[in-house]
């Protein structure tokens, strides 16, 4: 009989050495069963292993690498060093599956033990890495427990690394948003509830609610939402267990006072000031928080939604150099040439498909259409991304469109040597909309943008080696590029890139499509001297160190306050907050955190509220109206329309070429689109001044009047209603009887010696035969407005030729030759509103 072998004692001394290392660059090096090919760290990976290990006892940190510096690695090691010093359990939070799966496969070519159910023993024995996503830890059914659970403990956690914070957040947010559609019974309750109290914050944009305008979003009042809970959580609770409520209910229930809410069309958001990640404990109560990210230039945000602490995450860990990054070229075509024209672009990215590998990232399905002749394929589901990424990695597959996706994408080498970026993402919900209303052109929304768009750009080079091209397409996108303050918000290395792209810009300017194509392909095609070029750019680029914004700071201990009821403690930091932000200048963020300073200090004392949301008011028009209402500030008069123009044109433009991109800007917001009519009113506003009128949009600021009203001199006034969202064949008599009911009050306010212009802007200058116009109704319909669109190209590119918008007399002449006076502007552009006619039988 053969002799059984003894037990293998020497494997468990070999793995007892190992576990004993806790250094993890140290740790690398030992691991015994690593694929070929991870022989060895890189030298940015080290560097930062080795900068952590001293801090590692810091509840938060931040590392920071560039695309494609080995983060995931990193982000392992520190887990299973961690899990050797018995600070375990460890987890790794991806944020979707796509990027999950690869961390996964990261880890067992390292020959590190992973799994993916947070209950299996392993995993809570300190055994293995868990890894998971951000929306299977934060979300009320999490299998990780929630807070006040009675059904489910919450798992344990040592140790956590949250990946690609930056594409976190937002997934981290939605995990704790009650959205109540239209079609559900508690939507018609509520709105019933707080009828009267939305009438008062704006009737027209109530009455646009009830009429399914998908762009009308107002906020319920604070004191409104406060005084009724009884009946809200009457209403609520019957549906908390229903799919609509079940995943994010149990974790918002206990924060209903201090909730937003948000009403549009489509439905009602409730959610709270901050993300509230105490509810979470496997991630609150980890010993070790670690953030590793690639473009999150301004670490605030990772206090205000993951609670992190100020003074740890200020100092984030950062390489020796960030030098590490691919060869990338970004160029806008249209800053470049503004007669080129998107359609060339597509054409362009479709003849370079036939050879690499295209992708294009675009915000909504609207502009994907713009696509679709050159698509290979369009994606926006989780997995069917993942399908196309997984292809485009495998070989040629030609254009790729991808929908309402900037980040969390990894597109290295071949995968993608073209990208383009179709416009930045639109605000989609209703709270969403309207923080982009109050905070439109501020520096916090400047900020946020100029973040999308390095999350975007960083999607095509994953490595040193890589290369890349990328197009920016888009007036808006092209003149956030062009704002001299754009490269102070972005990381060191885009930052270097930015510039050397700028440099080669400067040479292309007034290039063809076909020149700029073939620079394109020179980049992608790895021309020695771009490379060259490339690196040089980047030497001696270094991280700039981590900042945290005051105003980030108050507003998380003003709600960590707040969601323990001590709400002068709350009210005191939000305050805070509001001052932060005036002292930095932005005037505009400073009203909006002050509608949060009111909503905190009513639960203390209504009436000091109100004053402090007067005030908020005051610096931005776009919050609450509080009780007492809003002032109407009456539009000054100003006689001489050229010097008007110049003034305000000289005021807003530094060159000619900026003034080609603004109006352009202004241009492409001026569209039939019933989601964006926001932005086609600030357009109307916009358009008034540019064409040196006076304007205002009264119904937004004031809640009283028309949309937009210019002041055209010797006491002449138009008062605009806009209806860009309108897909009627006709004006309907409500949308008439709206105008004719803002010239009545403009009328009133200005006296009866006033000479009022009714205006209305609608696909459509024919008025439902139910409808009366008002006596000298004018229109500007599908037709006027194309006409309009091309006079203002001509005199944007007429004014740019040596900087003549910065010559009254030059303007003038503009003015007049293009019919844009305030005569001309009216014969040319508009016509008669006029009623339907009568039917014959």
């Amino acid at each position: 009989m053969t002799k059984k072998p003894g037990f293998n004692f020497g494997k468990l001394t070999a793995g007892a050495a190992i576990r004993a290392i806790t250094e993890p660059t140290e740790l690398f090096d030992a691991l015994p069963n690593k694929e070929a090919g991870y022989g060895y760290l890189r030298s940015v990976q080290g560097a930062v292993l080795d900068a952590w290990y001293p801090r590692r006892a810091e509840t938060d940190l931040v590392i920071k690498t560039n695309t494609g510096g080995g983060k995931t690695i990193v982000g392992l090691l520190m887990l299973q060093s961690s899990l050797h010093e018995g600070k375990g359990p460890a987890l790794y939070v991806a944020p979707d599956s796509h990027l999950a799966e690869r961390v996964e496969e990261e880890a067992r070519a390292l020959g590190l033990a992973v799994v993916t159910d947070p209950e299996n023993h392993k995993f809570t024995a300190g055994e293995a890495i868990c890894v998971t996503t951000m929306k299977t830890l934060m979300n009320a059914k999490t299998r990780f427990g929630i807070a006040g659970s009675t059904t489910r403990q919450p798992v344990p956690v040592g140790t956590v690394v949250i990946d690609d914070a930056h594409a976190a957040l937002a997934i981290a947010e939605e995990g704790a948003r009650l959205a109540i559609p239209a079609n559900h019974a508690a939507y018609e309750q509520l709105l019933d509830l707080f009828e009267e109290d939305l009438k008062a914050q704006g009737l027209n944009a109530y009455l646009d609610i009830r009429d399914v305008d998908r762009s009308a979003v107002l906020r319920v009042p604070f004191w409104a939402w406060t005084s009724r809970q009884e009946q809200v959580l009457a209403i609520l609770r019957p549906h908390r267990t229903t799919s609509d409520f079940e995943w994010s209910w149990p974790v918002i229930v206990d924060l209903l006072a201090i909730c937003e809410v948000t009403v549009s069309a489509e439905e009602i958001e409730i959610k709270p000031p901050c993300t509230p990640v105490e509810k979470f404990p496997s991630f609150a109560e980890a010993k070790r928080r670690i953030y590793m990210t690639a473009t999150l230039a301004d670490d605030s945000l990772l206090v205000t939604h993951f609670d992190a602490d100020p003074e740890s995450v200020a100092k984030s860990i950062v390489p020796d150099t960030a030098s590490d990054l691919g060869d990338r070229l970004v160029l806008a075509p249209q800053e470049l040439n503004p007669t080129i024209k998107v359609s060339e672009i597509r054409e362009l990215a479709g003849a370079v498909a036939a050879d690499h590998n295209v992708v294009v990232l675009v915000p909504s399905w609207r502009l994907a259409d713009g696509w679709s002749s050159f698509a290979h394929t369009t994606v926006s589901k989780p997995d069917d991304i993942s399908s196309a990424v997984a292809k485009l990695r495998a070989g040629h597959v030609g254009l790729v469109v991808v929908v309402g996706r900037y980040d969390g994408i990894d597109l290295p080498d071949k995968a993608c040597r073209l990208l383009v970026i179709d416009s930045l993402p639109f605000a989609y919900t209703g709270s969403e909309r309207r923080e982009a209303i109050a905070l439109r052109d501020s520096e916090a929304m400047v900020a946020r943008q100029l973040q999308r768009l390095e999350q975007g750009i960083g999607r095509g080079v994953r490595s040193r080696d890589d290369r890349c091209a990328v197009v920016l397409i888009g007036p808006r996108l092209t003149q956030l590029v062009a704002r001299a303050d754009t490269a102070d918000r972005l990381s060191p290395a885009t930052r270097a890139q930015l510039k050397l792209s700028r440099t080669i810009a400067s040479d292309l300017e007034g290039a063809t499509v076909h020149d700029i194509e073939a620079v394109i392909r020179q980049v992608i095609g790895g021309d020695a001297a771009f490379r060259t070029l490339s690196r040089e750019a980047l030497l001696g680029v270094k991280y700039d160190p981590g900042a945290v914004s005051d105003v980030s700071r108050h507003l998380r201990a003003a709600y960590n306050s707040a969601r323990v009821g001590r709400y002068e403690e709350a009210a005191e930091h939000a305050g805070h907050s509001v001052n932060a932000a005036a002292a930095v200048g932005d005037i505009r963020l400073a009203g909006w955190l002050g509608e949060t300073h009111a909503a905190y200090l009513g639960h203390v004392n209504g009436v000091t509220a109100q004053l402090v949301l007067d005030q908020a008011s005051r610096n931005n028009p776009a919050v609450l109206t509080p009780l007492a209402g809003i002032a109407y500030e009456q539009l000054g008069q100003n006689d001489d329309q050229a010097q008007q123009a110049k003034s305000f044109l000289s005021a807003a433009y530094n060159n000619g070429a900026e003034l080609i991109v603004g109006i352009d800007v202004l241009i492409t917001d001026l569209a039939w689109d019933p989601v964006r009519t926001d932005e086609a009113e600030d357009a109307l506003a916009s358009l008034g001044q540019h064409l040196g009128f006076l304007a205002q949009q009264p119904e937004r600021d004031f809640k009283i009047g028309s949309d937009v009203m210019w002041s055209t001199g010797m006491h002449r006034y138009v008062v605009i209603e806009a209806k860009t969202g309108a897909t009627a064949k006709v004006i309907w008599k409500k949308d008439i009887n709206q105008l004719a009911g803002s010239v009545n009050w403009a009328q009133g306010e200005y006296g009866a010696d006033a000479k009022v212009i009714p205006l209305v802007v609608h696909p459509s200058h024919v008025v439902e035969r139910a409808g009366t116009p008002p006596p000298n109704c004018r229109s500007i319909n599908r037709a006027d407005m194309k006409e309009l669109k091309k006079a203002l190209k001509k005199f944007a590119r007429a004014l740019a030729q040596n900087d003549g918008f910065k010559d009254a007399v030059e303007v003038g002449a503009q003015l007049s030759a293009l019919n844009l006076t305030m005569e001309g502007f009216f014969q040319s552009f508009t016509r008669r509103a006029k009623r339907e006619p009568r039917e014959t039988s």
